[in-house]
Formats: C-alpha cells, sequence, structure tokens
C-alpha cells in the first residue's frame, strides 16, 4: 500500500540514533557550560547505566508483558476496549511500549487509522530487528516526560537534580508515571495529586508483576 511507502526500512530503525542535545564544557571537559535543543532537551545513556527500578517501572505500568508479546498485546487491547465501554469514553489505550516507541520516534499523534497502521507496522519491525531490550533502551532514552526533558536521564536531572543511576523506588515510580500524560501528571501542575496517586499506582503493579515486595 502507498501509505507505507514513507516508512523507514528495517536497516534504518536497527541503526537509528537517538538525538541528543548539544553540551558545550569547560576546558576540562568535565563542567557543563552550556546545553543547546530545540524542543528535546536530551542526554542519552547506555542501558546497563538505567536502573532496574526505572525499567521495572515502566513495564509494569505501560507494558506488563513487554518481554512476551510480539508488537502488539491483544490481551491488553481487549481489557482496554472493555474498560472504555464501561466507562463511556477512551480511559485506557492498549498500546505497547514497542507501539509507543514507534509512535514517538517515527511518527506524528494524529489519531487516524492510517497513522495508527504505519504504528502496527513499525512495531513489528522494530520486534524484527531490535532485541527486546534494544526496544526498551531506545524508549527510555526516546520518550518525553514533560518540560523539554526527552529519556530518562534529562527527566531524572529536571525533576530531582540528579542522574538516573541514582533514583529511589519511589522516584522511579514517578518517573515512571509521567510519559501517559506528561503536561497533565507535571510535578509543577496542578495535577500533583493525580501524580501521587498514579505513582501508587505505579507501585502497586510493580509488586503485582513481583518487581518489588508488597511491602516495599
Amino acid at each position: 500500500l502507498s501509505i507505507f511507502r514513507s516508512l523507514p526500512s528495517p536497516e534504518l530503525i536497527a541503526n537509528r540514533e537517538v538525538r541528543e542535545s548539544t553540551k558545550i564544557f569547560d576546558r576540562t571537559g568535565e563542567v557543563l557550560l552550556y546545553e543547546i535543543y530545540d524542543e528535546e532537551k536530551r542526554t542519552v545513556i547506555p542501558f546497563e547505566d538505567i536502573p532496574s527500578s526505572v525499567k521495572h517501572a515502566t513495564i509494569a505500568i505501560e507494558d506488563a508483558n513487554f518481554y512476551t508479546h510480539s508488537a502488539v498485546d491483544f490481551k491488553s487491547i481487549l481489557r482496554a476496549f472493555i474498560v472504555n465501554i464501561k466507562r463511556g469514553g477512551i480511559r485506557q489505550g492498549g498500546s505497547t511500549i514497542t507501539q509507543q516507541l514507534a509512535k514517538n520516534a517515527f511518527l506524528t499523534d494524529e489519531r487516524t487509522l492510517t497513522r495508527k497502521l504505519k504504528e502496527l507496522v513499525l512495531a513489528f519491525s522494530l520486534e524484527r530487528n531490535l532485541t527486546k531490550d534494544q526496544i526498551l533502551d531506545f524508549y527510555l532514552n526516546q520518550i518525553p516526560y514533560g518540560s523539554n526533558a526527552y529519556g530518562i536521564e534529562t527527566a531524572s536531572q529536571v525533576y530531582f537534580g540528579k542522574s538516573a543511576g541514582d533514583l529511589s523506588l519511589a522516584e522511579s515510580a514517578l518517573l515512571a508515571s509521567l510519559p501517559k500524560a506528561p503536561s497533565y501528571y507535571s510535578p509543577w501542575g496542578s495535577h500533583v495529586k493525580e501524580l501521587l496517586t498514579r505513582k501508587n499506582n505505579v507501585l502497586d503493579a510493580m509488586a503485582r508483576e513481583g518487581f518489588i515486595d508488597e511491602d516495599a
């Protein structure tokens, strides 16, 4: 179909580099003087430097079956459909982490059938050409967390003034709460109560998935 001709090739997907901010350091190379960026302020960090608490929190709240599905989680789609029918509106989505990465990295936010079909094709292509860890790596370094913070490292610096590797469990859960609706859940906005509720929901989800103890 012609709508798919503009989609990136599997090679481009597999070799894609996430765009970072331009950083200017002092002569020692250790003190950051300026950071230049357009809309996306981002510092990419290696997957092994992202703490397990962040990975587990993200998987638990966004895509509990991430390591077992093949791009689309039909059980989650059905569950979201039932919830939306009961509540009379779009209250839940069924998009996997892979689908969200496809949309954020290569597509727009437009809500059309064409965009959704492209998202599905790209998600399956990502799953064919990347490992699950690579997909999660791209996702955590790619997605917006609000306040021009893109990627987990910049989000950690913006909201907590520390590197992602130093995040506590509670801080990881709070950051994992943001990508669903970064502006709405902003810690600096008018929905802090809702953000804290969602953070607790993340912790509950982590416990259900066995990532943490019930008493953590």
